[in-house]
């Protein structure tokens, strides 16, 4: 008789794993070890470290059968990586996936990430790339045959040994590898540990500040998520003879993680989204920390489509997707993958819950970004504003929301920073710090065959300056000191304010 030995997991059946014992005569899966272990739970391990050694050999392993498979089986890399996004059009014969040439030819669950101008408050962003880095988890572990194998991460966060962990993961730089891409930043493939401006992206002092999941989305989508898509394509610095052959598009673009449309092809992307994974839940565990709501979820209902191990079609619902974001069946070897205690309502913010009165400032003048500048905006009601603390929890949170227009995405950044005097030097870490202003994805709309067109693209980014207003005593002061410094791009890159309002919640 054949034995069944069934992983238990909270959750939905759907989450469930199950092992199945070879009976005799019965051929072993595809890429099947000798190793027969059965864990009820999985440890993502840093990449960097000889524990994960094992883990980057599965991945590369299944990786190499993925590449293997026709793109129309769920199973594929083609498949998987499409399941980000696809270009619109592959000019010419297209020599990965013979039946698809433009979005007509579109498969099940394509074109799904996150990543869009519909909404600037887009809540999906963490919680969808948890579950398709989830699958895919899944997907690795059967077609490799380890048994445990957990997702490693890119610890390139980290603040310990820290040349070694911003260094790719070797594996990732051998061109015999299935995990190797040429389409990446020379120095990271030459073995070089990440260095220059990005660096200061790196730093999360800030981003752990925020205490609403909407914002905490936001701000970690801009950096270090997309700044480190942008950084691992193409450097801190751009120029268009960087451009490198990206087999997806076939053609010579920006490096494969720089575009949304090529960067689940890059084997270093499901890395990369298992830091940020990693950092969303150090966050929610920690005091600041708060677990997103069904209501935020279906004030945007968003698709969940992916496929199990087995190459079964799997959708969610708002309702599914809530029950099992916070109980899934891993943890990371130094952060706790679960539910947090709820002991009162979240803080929720969202920018359809504003009323006039809650605008404390706005300008709408008109001010071009080519160069640093500083907007001083009256503020002549936030001396009443009670501001919410630790020690004052039914105070109002304080939020900078910046309104910005460009032709094209630039490819430079912004720090911005709240009353930041002349002779304090600015850097992510201090008490002035609001954020970061990138524009991974900037040009990307889910709106097909509309990607064209002679209007200006908008973009707003909302900081929560509550700690920082705090810090600076910001909301005693005549006026609320707006500082945007611009790094790298071109000197005259058109990019505008439209808006910028300081705003309570």
């Amino acid at each position: 008789m054949k034995k069944f030995t069934c992983l238990l997991l909270v959750g939905l059946a759907v989450l469930t794993g199950c092992k199945k014992d070879k009976a005799e005569g019965e051929d072993a899966p595809v890429g099947a070890t000798q190793d027969s272990t059965v864990v009820s739970r999985y440890e993502r391990k840093n990449a960097n470290s000889p524990e994960a050694l094992a883990d980057l050999e599965a991945l590369d392993k299944a990786i190499a059968i993925m590449k293997k498979k026709g793109c129309d089986d769920p199973l594929s890399w083609y498949y998987q990586g499409a399941i980000h996004w696809i270009p619109d059009t592959i000019v010419g014969k297209n020599k990965l996936c013979a039946d698809y040439q433009n979005y007509t030819n579109l498969k099940d669950a394509w074109d799904n990430c996150t990543h869009t101008d519909a909404s600037t408050e887009e809540i999906h962003f963490l919680a969808w790339h948890r579950m398709y880095i989830y699958h895919f988890e899944k997907i690795v572990r059967k077609l490799s045959g380890k048994q445990d194998f957990a997702l490693p991460y890119w610890g390139y966060t980290n603040t310990t040994d820290v040349d070694q962990n911003r260094t790719m993961p070797a594996r990732f730089r051998d061109q015999k590898s299935a995990l190797s891409q040429s389409a990446r930043l020379d120095s990271l493939l030459n073995g070089q540990p990440i260095n220059g401006k990005i660096t200061r992206k790196l730093d999360l002092t800030a981003l752990n500040e925020n205490t609403t999941y909407a914002l905490f989305n936001q701000t970690i989508d801009a950096a270090p998520h997309g700044a480190m898509h942008n950084y691992i394509g193409y450097g801190n610095v751009y120029t268009p003879a960087k451009s490198k052959y990206n087999e997806i598009w076939q053609k010579n673009t920006d490096g494969m993680m720089a575009e949304v449309s090529t960067a689940g092809f890059d084997p270093i992307f499901w890395l990369h989204h298992s830091n940020i994974d990693r950092i969303w839940q150090q966050w929610t565990n920690s005091a600041n920390g708060q677990q997103v709501t069904l209501a935020e979820l279906k004030s945007l209902p968003w698709a969940y489509t992916f496929f199990d191990e087995n190459g079964k079609k799997v959708t969610y619902s708002m309702e599914d997707v809530i029950k099992v974001l916070y109980t899934m069946d891993y943890d990371f070897d130094d952060t706790k993958v679960e539910p947090k205690k709820v002991e009162e309502a979240p803080l929720v913010f969202s920018t359809k819950g504003y009323s006039k009165g809650d605008t404390l400032s706005i300008s709408s003048q008109k001010v071009s970004l080519g160069r640093d500048v500083k907007i001083s905006l009256p503020n002549r009601k936030g001396s009443g504003v009670k501001l919410f603390s630790q020690q004052n929890k039914k105070g109002e949170l304080l939020i900078l929301s910046v309104t910005v227009s460009f032709a094209k995405a630039p490819k430079g950044d912004f720090e911005v920073y709240l009353n930041l005097p002349t002779n304090v030097k600015a850097t992510p870490d201090n008490d002035h710090f609001a954020g970061f202003m990138t524009f991974f994805g900037a040009n990307h709309t889910h709106n097909r065959g509309g990607r064209v067109g002679s209007g200006r693209k908008t973009k707003t980014f909302n900081f929560d300056i509550t700690d920082e207003a705090l810090d600076t005593n910001g909301m005693n002061k005549q006026t609320f000191d707006v500082s945007i410094l611009k790094f790298d791009g071109a000197p005259a890159e058109d990019i505008k304010i439209e808006k910028i309002s300081v705003l309570k919640q």
